[in-house]
């Protein structure tokens, strides 16, 4: 079963409605999501968080989703995990299937960084989590794994490699214009920005990397 989390971030309609829609999927609203889920008239699955941030309307409706069964899991204001983090936690004990967030990019830059480490959190669950906004799509491979993007299917015009936690060594990639072979990224000697905005040239691109956790970030202007 395929989740979709709305976390509290940006987000706009047009990317929503097509991230959810794409095949069926079980929703959890986390905190101020729950005020997406109103704007957008989404009727979530479960709703989780200390619900701290959200308005006073959705608040109201809160309290009809309760009264319609729908499942509220409230959680203590005061507290070591973010409500998002929380979210993911319960849609990775959901069984297999992938798990899609909205709603975890913004304006905060220090949510934007916890919320890129929950890939992490996720790849070590051996789960696929992906995070979508309207001009990116970010996912997370580890040493020893490869992502594969058809050029008809890819998110935006750029591709671009950014070493998580640390450094990243052995990166390959093939069917761009900047192709790679067994390169380090990140380390003393830097290197953060050598792989921002490659293109696809090929019918398909496909990455690699022997050690590290890699974030790639398909990105259109």
């Amino acid at each position: 079963m395929r989740v979709v989390i709305i976390g509290g971030g940006s987000l706009d309609t047009e990317t929503a409605i097509r991230v959810i829609k794409k095949s069926k999927a079980y929703i959890i609203a986390a905190d101020m999501g729950l005020d997406y889920c109103r704007l957008l008239h989404i009727k979530p699955d479960l709703a989780v968080g200390d619900f701290d941030s959200v308005s006073s309307g959705t608040k109201d409706l809160l309290t009809d989703f309760e009264r319609h069964g729908i499942k509220i899991i409230k959680l203590n204001p005061v507290k070591d995990d973010t409500d998002l983090e929380a979210a993911l936690d319960l849609a990775m004990n959901m069984g297999k299937g992938g798990i899609d967030i909205l709603g975890a990019t913004g304006t905060r830059i220090d949510h934007i960084l916890g919320n890129l480490s929950l890939l992490k959190r996720a790849r070590v669950k051996d789960k696929e989590a992906t995070i979508y906004d309207s001009k990116n799509r970010i996912r997370l491979i580890s040493g020893g794994g490869s992502l594969t993007i058809k050029k008809n299917e890819q998110y935006g015009k750029y591709v671009s490699l950014f070493p998580l936690f640390g450094e990243c060594h052995g990166v390959s990639a093939t069917g761009v214009y900047y192709p790679l072979d067994k390169a380090d990224i990140g380390g003393g000697d830097g290197y953060y920005t050598l792989t921002i905005s490659n293109e696809i040239t090929d019918e398909e691109a496909h990455f690699s990397l022997d050690e590290g956790d890699m974030l790639i970030i398909e990105s259109r202007d």
